[in-house]
């Protein structure tokens, strides 16, 4: 049992199925040993493939040498790789297991008792540490007796009397020359199976992989896996240490479950449902205190309502992180400017074809691919070219993927998926948008489809971004005008390549995405660019149009054409929050009555170095007129008070307090002036996130307010500690010149 938790969903299963030691079923039983004779054969020629395969990875360390160099024992480097590298540790601990069970099983049949007591010592840790708790229990009491001197004596004594003599064969049925060359077969047949998926041996990464799909573990898994081994022998010593020697603890006690995370282990997620609880909970509480604290104190509501109740505003923050809204809302507004009959997207036919890679590859599905080979040039390539043949030149464009990220709590919301190494040879995931949830696997396939798209010949221009440079096929000597480039999203990035096609004399261009963010982005560069037409092919199956930016350009008008990516960013966009209850459909609503903030918003859209008093007091006008249109307020912290004191809203639909919109301006002028203004540019320069709403530079978050909590700076909730009687040197409230309350430790009666 302790061998099937170990191996379980690391591929084992798989490998033994494809070397055809056992069926599908079959091979699954041997997890819980549901056949012992088949699972101890399984574990034999497990064991004996692993080794094979550690000394083949010993060969190639000592082939890698350079003349001179000294090299260390086998042992020594079974030992070295152990503490060095995750997956080297995982496979040598499995093969260390095999060879503990296997020599356990021999010392029953050969009835070889200190082998036994041996063998079953150094098993009893795993039974701690893989929460087999009966075993963990009952077997260090077991070793202990049989460990004994007296009985120690007894069994030699008895084994020496029977085996005095002996005459019979110990030759076991398994060994016949039938039997040995099935079991060589299949050895060698495992052994080629894991070579093609991977020696485990050979791994040098700090990736913990499943052997057959090559998924990635989380790292969590692999600090268990790693640690496992230390805390079973701790874990088992203190045992025996507390409840059989000292006898500090009775034996019968509960032994604590460990939870080990392993492969079948995986992380569990965390649950909103408990933030939620959590977040009403401290609601309930802060007003059942402020309204015991109001029978004594007079409460300040102008004061009250200057702070938030939480720690993270409900109005701007899902449970800390960023509130996304739905983006795409903003759409139907744009496109009903246009006559859609008037449209020509039947006739288009584009100079340039500018590609979001990453868009492209989360809507090609790989049906007719098996592997990451076969969707590069069957299903990847054959689309690219497809693309080539409509216009002169095709431009892919991929985002670039940087640490400490600020669109990191965006793709942490987009699902959790499992990591898996891209590899020619490698199958494909099952599900495919998981797989793409993760950066990892994302920054690898865009290389490798990099890589694919550099053996194309052809004689049309294809310019594909690689990191921060670019690859053409065939060669450009000049792309000053594209790399390097510090862009991390190709949202922005494709503007750069849509300036370089106009420069080159190309005026009729496509980009193909699904992003609400690049529809924003080209109404913009269609004012700023000399250009006819810029299309963008956006969406997918029966969503999928054309939309004509320059269309929507023209009717718009120029200064509310510059300045929509400002007001896209600070109603809600990937990296700043949208406001609760009001979605795009209120906030253009509003923008389209309030006039003024259009000068605002193409003032903030340069990208100032300091956002200037006035046009932080007309977008907070326009956030009052996004939650009451017919309010005369120009105070938001007023009109914070006002909406719930006289118009009853609840406390998670009031507007944010003027502490939390300074903040949410300065995000959405990091985002919306600083990196959307800046888009044409091929190095934005991007300032730090410190100075724009945003803290700890090491994992950044958004600084929410300035201002303390109102459970912790509210005057009225006050209370003292006081247990014998309160004095003016030691009591809050009375150096405070309040009354206790019923909140204080005094209760409240003591003498005024």
């Amino acid at each position: 049992m302790e061998l099937g938790d170990w191996l379980e969903d690391s591929g084992w299963v798989e490998a033994l199925v494809q070397a055809k030691v056992a069926s599908a079923g079959t091979a699954e039983s041997f997890l819980k040993a549901a056949h012992v004779t088949r699972t101890r054969c399984a574990h034999q020629v497990t064991a004996c493939s692993l080794y094979i395969l550690l000394k083949k990875s010993y060969a190639s360390y000592l082939e890698s040498l350079e003349p001179g160099d000294q090299h260390i024992t086998f042992e020594e480097w079974c030992v070295k790789c152990k503490q060095e590298v995750p997956q080297f540790n995982f496979w040598y601990t499995a093969f260390q297991l095999e060879v503990l069970v296997l020599t356990f099983v021999k010392s029953l049949r050969t009835g070889n008792f200190a082998l036994y007591v041996d063998s079953l010592t150094k098993l009893a840790p795993w039974f701690f540490i893989l929460d087999h708790t009966n075993y963990a229990r009952w077997v260090p009491v077991h070793v202990r007796d049989m460990a004994g001197p007296e009985v120690v004596r007894m069994i030699s004594e008895f084994e020496a009397s029977i085996l005095k003599g002996d005459t019979f064969s110990h030759r076991h049925h398994e060994q016949t020359r039938s039997f040995q060359a099935l079991f060589v077969q299949q050895v060698q047949s495992l052994v080629e199976v894991v070579e093609k998926m991977g020696n485990p041996f050979l791994e040098g990464t700090q990736d913990l992989l499943r052997l057959d799909t090559r998924d990635v573990m989380d790292p969590a898994v692999v600090s268990s896996v790693c640690s496992a081994e230390k805390k079973a022998i701790e874990q088992y010593q203190a045992f025996v240490t507390e409840r059989l020697q000292d006898q500090l603890t009775k034996i019968s006690d509960p032994i604590k479950k460990n939870k080990v995370l392993l492969f079948s282990r995986p992380p569990a997620k965390k649950s909103n449902a408990k933030l939620q609880v959590s977040s009403l909970k401290n609601d309930v509480s802060l007003f059942s205190r402020l309204y015991i604290a109001c029978q004594s104190h007079d409460g300040n509501l102008n004061e009250f309502f200057r702070h938030e109740n939480q720690a993270y505003p409900p109005f701007l923050s899902q449970h800390g992180k960023l509130r996304i809204g739905t983006k795409a809302d903003l759409l139907p507004f744009l496109e009903n400017l246009i006559d859609q009959s008037d449209s020509l997207s039947s006739t288009l036919h584009p100079d340039v074809i500018i590609l979001d890679g990453a868009a492209v590859v989360n809507f090609l599905k790989p049906p007719v691919a098996s592997t990451f080979d076969d969707y590069g040039h069957k299903v990847f390539l054959p689309y690219v070219l497809s693309q080539v043949n409509r216009a002169n030149r095709v431009d892919i464009i991929w985002d670039q993927y940087f640490n400490n990220s600020l669109k990191s709590q965006t793709r942490i919301k987009r699902g959790k998926g499992i990591r898996r190494r891209v590899e020619a040879s490698s199958k494909l995931p099952g599900n495919w948008q998981e797989f793409l949830s993760i950066d990892a696997n994302k920054i690898e396939l865009f290389t490798f489809l990099v890589n694919c798209i550099s053996k194309l010949v052809i004689t049309k221009q294809v310019v594909t971004t690689s990191g921060s440079g670019v690859l053409c096929v065939p060669p450009i000597q000049d792309t000053d005008n594209l790399a390097p480039c510090d862009h991390e999203e190709a949202d922005t990035r494709m503007f750069v390549h849509v300036a370089d096609a106009i420069n080159n004399g190309y005026n009729k261009i496509l980009i193909r995405s699904v992003d609400t963010d690049v529809v924003v982005l080209a109404v913009v560069a269609a004012v700023k660019l000399d250009l006819e037409e810029l299309w963008v092919a956006f969406g997918t199956a029966k969503s999928f149009r054309h939309i004509p930016a320059h269309e929507i350009a023209r009717s718009l008008g120029p200064s509310k054409s510059t300045a929509l990516p400002m007001f896209h960013a600070y109603t809600g966009c990937d990296t700043v929050s949208s406001f609760l209850t009001k979605g795009k459909k209120s906030a253009w609503t509003t923008w389209m009555g309030y006039n003024d903030v259009t000068s605002t918003f193409l003032s903030l859209s340069t990208g100032p170095l300091l956002i200037k008093d006035e046009d932080a007091t007309v977008l907070e006008r326009f956030t009052i007129l996004l939650y009451d249109r017919t309010s005369n307020i120009v105070n938001i912290d007023e009109a914070h008070r006002e909406l719930f004191t006289k118009k009853g809203r609840a406390m998670d639909t009031l507007p944010p307090t003027k502490a939390a919109l300074v903040q949410h301006i300065q995000r959405s002028v990091y985002q919306g002036g600083h990196c959307w203004g800046k888009m044409l540019q091929v190095r934005l320069d991007m300032p730090t996130p410190g100075n724009w709403g945003w803290v700890d530079p090491n994992n950044w978050k958004p600084l929410w307010t300035t201002l303390p909590e109102a459970s912790v700076s509210s005057r009225e909730l006050l209370c003292c500690g006081c247990k014998k009687g309160c004095t003016a040197g030691r009591c809050k409230c009375k150096k405070a010149a309040l009354n206790c309350t019923a909140l204080c430790q005094c209760g409240g009666e003591c003498d005024i």
